[in-house]
Formats: C-alpha cells, structure tokens, sequence
C-alpha cells in the first residue's frame, strides 16, 4: 500500500528543480497533454509514466504543490482538505486513488512523515490514539518519492531545520471548486485548506473519518 522509490530523479534534474522558482501559496494545475514548461511539471510527468508506464485513458492531469515549513501541522487526509469547502463535500465521482510526495530537502531533525494505517484506539482524542505499531514513519530523504491511498491520514512530525517536499495527486475529474478539467493546459488555483473557513469543518471531518472508519 504505501511504496518508496529512493534516487527518483538522476543528479541535473534533482538539482534543477531544487533551483525552480515557483508560487508557493498556491496549488499547480498539471495537465497530462499540456507541455511542461519547467522541472516542477517534468517531475509530474515522471511520476506519471513511473505510475502507469502504459498510460491511462481516463486521468486529466494532477495537482502539485509545495510543502515548506507548515505551521501547527495536524492530522489530515489529502481527499478530505482537496475535496471540501466551507464544510461540503465537492469529490468528484471516480476520485484519485494515491498521494505522492516527493522530498527535496530533509531537516537537521525529525520531519517524519507519519502514515496512520490502521484505525486508532479510543483515546484519540488525547492525541495518543495510536499504537506506534499502526504507524508507518517514513524519513524525508532527498531525492525519495513515496505514495499511499489518499484517504490514508498523514501528518509531519516536528522538526528543525529547513524541509522541503512536493505533493502530487492525479486526477481523472477535478474537484468543481477549481473550475473546468482541462488536460490541455497548466494553471493554479488557491489552496482551499488553507483558507480559515476551512479549517474548523475540514479538522472535524478528519476527525469524524478516523474514528468512524479503518484507514
């Protein structure tokens, strides 16, 4: 269920996305039949022919965005923050299957990738719910790509120091709160979990998800 492929990218490439200029607040439209335009959008198209080496008819494009320094990172599930609005529900009917992250910098401590893969005990709500044999820690190394089922929930542990990952999900239909799916072009949208209205609704059906279902 979750796979790592470690030296993903070779040595130029790694280097020239690492020196890519991009909008970080926002989230990346990369659509499958529109021409990458820098080293951010050809390491979503490698991610893609890594994933289905023989294509895929139905998928448009992805979404990517990058992860620097999140503040008070919690517990989450990437359908939940991608998929909901002001506490309503916009998954569109064959939703994405994985998440991918992929690491560019790793910090000078901690910064594990906490993966929750079985349901959580009782005490969840304390914050110790789950044993740490039901966690899958994965060290955020340089140059690691890793994927899981979306619906898993994830959070970053603390750490020190700079760290630095990339997002992606594929996408046979776009959410209908970022417009039109169009596979033809590369575009940006705002990021929905970041805004405040989402925040509370968005924690509460994390929350609602973990403790009424298996992850």
């Amino acid at each position: 269920m979750i796979k790592i492929i470690d030296n993903f990218l070779d040595k130029d490439s790694f280097e020239e996305i690492g020196e890519t200029s991009m909008m970080y607040s926002k989230v990346f439209w990369i659509g499958r039949n529109a021409v990458p335009e820098n080293p951010f959008h050809d390491l979503v198209h490698k991610i893609f022919h890594e994933e289905w080496p023989y294509g895929s008819s139905s998928i448009q494009g992805a979404t990517a965005w990058w992860n620097i320094r999140p503040i008070d990172p919690k517990p989450h599930s990437d359908l939940i923050s991608y998929c909901t609005s002001k506490g309503v529900d916009h998954t569109p009917k064959n939703p994405p299957k994985k998440t991918f992250i992929y690491y560019l910098k790793a910090p000078d401590t901690g910064g594990c990738l906490s993966i929750y893969t079985k349901p959580p005990l009782p005490n969840f709500h304390s914050g110790t719910g789950w044993k740490s044999t039901e966690i899958d820690s994965i060290a955020s190394i340089p140059n690691r790509l890793i994927s899981f089922p979306i619906e898993y929930i994830h959070e970053v542990m603390p750490y020190s120091g700079n760290r630095v990952s990339i997002g992606v999900i594929f996408w046979n239909t776009l959410p209908s709160i970022y417009g039109e799916t169009d596979s033809t072009i590369n575009d940006f949208y705002d990021r929905p979990w970041t805004k405040d209205e989402n925040q509370e609704s968005n924690a509460q059906l994390t929350e609602d998800s973990i403790m009424g279902h298996p992850v």
